[in-house]
């Protein structure tokens, strides 16, 4: 890859002497293509020692101004633009196959031009593992703050994945107060894990809003016709089996979007036993397996939908279903699968603390929805290799999240709908995140 297609033609600044292997400043040089450069933009300087083919990657923490004499008076001044960027890496461009963004452990040189990387080059790097790898399957969650330029000069945000793969080795918590929009993400990434993946994903339903997953909504259609979104990488062909506490409420739902279950092959409704959060004995498992796990295949989806139910009923009822996906694993009747929990705090917390200390080489990945993750256990919690936070004001809750985001945790109680902080052991630092609009039709 050369130096043209990897960096705006213009440079946006010079390094200064305050330099590290962790940050280096740099005086800002205005730009014609666009206003300013701004925070949490990313910027491009060449290594110090293996020069344009190895870039070295940071994104822009500090922007300042001061005023210097350039004359021989006070009155004779010109201000000048200082930014810090903090350093996520160097890319090795010489190995097409694996491109991680690997440690620096010689500071930039001052002096050094510092550029705009292309969108597609931050593209390319944010495309793969920790390994350099292009991700197997690449979930689109939706979109950074920063933008960037394509080759022709146009300029849009950066998108947000997550690799489809870490789903089969790690778990994922969102996290936030009620109405930031927990569910949406949530059903966000089942899209993408039953469009994309194919894996059987199981979703634990509090208020029946994942039962239309498999509906295409008027979103998609209008990003496919747009360009933006391809109806090939979503086809929405994957089957889903709804078993709900409500089946008349929900069979009505489901009809509101346009499905007609006597003629739609790929969407089922059944009903659950009232009995099954009540009673949680041997004999409950069993029955719950014969009723729920044909609906655990690969291009699958199974929705409990529990709608309509008391807290505490949802509580003992997902509790009983866990115990009986966990014992399906261990005895093979199903395959290795994602299940979705909502209102994961109501969970029993011996079983939950189970399923996530053991869960990963058991084959069962989890994806936690918690209003409050301070009534989650800190066992459960360190299990969590990928976090998704929205906005947060409780004490409580907020001491279980600080010492996961670090400086970002500050951010966590002025975030708005839709708004989070994206942060993992695969991410190279925490992140904010817009979270893009369902292409499901939504409840």
């Amino acid at each position: 890859m050369s130096q043209n297609e990897i960096r705006l033609r213009e440079h946006v600044g010079i390094v200064t002497s305050d330099t590290s292997t962790r940050q280096f400043g740099f005086f800002v040089t205005p730009l014609r293509n666009r206003m300013w450069i701004g925070m949490e933009d990313y910027v491009m300087v060449d290594h110090p020692v293996y020069g344009e083919l190895c870039p070295l990657l940071a994104v822009v923490k500090e922007i300042r101004n001061y005023e210097q004499v350039v004359g021989t008076t006070v009155n004779e001044k010109t201000v000048e633009t200082l930014a810090t960027g903090e350093i996520l890496g160097y890319v090795d461009l010489r190995d097409a196959d694996a491109r991680p963004l690997r440690r620096l452990s010689v500071p930039p040189s001052p002096g050094s031009k510092v550029y705009l990387p292309f969108y597609e080059f931050l593209e390319d790097v944010f495309l793969r593992n920790q390994d350099g790898k292009r991700f197997g399957h690449a979930l689109h969650v939706g979109t950074l703050e920063s933008r960037a330029a394509y080759g022709n000069g146009d300029s849009r945000p950066l998108n947000f994945y997550l690799n489809g793969e870490d789903f089969v080795k790690q778990h994922f918590l969102i996290t936030g107060m009620s109405g930031v929009g927990k569910t949406h993400a949530g059903a966000v990434i089942v899209e993408e894990l039953a469009n994309k993946c194919r894996c059987p994903v199981v979703v634990l339903d509090a208020y029946g809003e994942y039962v239309t997953v498999g509906v295409v909504g008027k979103r998609l259609k209008e990003l496919d016709a747009e360009g933006f979104a391809s109806a090939k990488d979503y086809p929405f062909d994957f089957k889903v089996s709804v078993y709900a506490s409500d089946v008349e409420g929900t069979t009505k739902t489901l009809k509101k979007c346009g499905v007609e279950l006597a003629r739609e092959d790929r969407y089922s409704v059944r009903g659950i036993s009232s009995r099954w959060g009540k009673v949680c004995d041997e004999k409950t498992e069993i029955e719950i397996k014969d009723a729920l796990m044909e609906g655990v295949k690969p291009e699958q989806v199974t929705v409990v939908d529990a709608k309509g139910l008391a807290a505490e009923e949802r509580g003992s009822l997902f509790t009983c279903i866990i115990r009986s996906f966990w014992s399906a694993r261990f005895d093979r009747s199903v395959e290795p699968f994602v299940l979705v929990i909502e209102d994961a705090e109501m969970v029993e917390a011996k079983t939950l603390r189970k399923v996530a200390s053991e869960g990963r080489k058991a084959g069962v990945s989890l994806l936690l929805l918690s209003q409050h993750p301070a009534e989650i256990s800190g066992t459960v919690l360190s299990q969590m290799g990928t976090q998704l936070m929205g906005r947060t004001t409780g004490n409580a809750d907020l001491e279980h999240l600080k010492n996961t985001v670090g400086e970002k945790s500050a951010l966590l109680p002025q975030l708005t709908t839709g708004e989070w902080i994206a942060n993992g052991m695969a991410l190279p630092r925490p992140t904010k995140v817009l979270v893009r609009a369902r292409y499901s039709h939504s409840v």
